[in-house]
């Protein structure tokens, strides 16, 4: 998995256009990939860090009960 200071580095290439220049399309599509599906990881493992809080919340509020 990527560093936030890789993707940043991803992100600014991405950005620069003289680099895009360089870049035939099919490197530009991949660079545009590879960050999107950074990003996607990252949300699904925010989502499963939050369920997992939320999921030992519940055991402890079911075991005071």
């Amino acid at each position: 998995m990527l560093t936030d200071k890789e993707l940043k580095c991803l992100e600014s290439l991405e950005r620069n256009q003289e680099v895009i220049y360089l870049l035939n399309s099919e490197e530009c599509q991949f660079v545009s990939r590879l960050i999107r599906s950074y990003k996607e990881m990252k949300r699904q493992i925010k989502a499963i860090e939050i369920n997992e809080k939320e999921s030992w919340k519940n055991f402890g509020d079911s075991i005071e009960e």
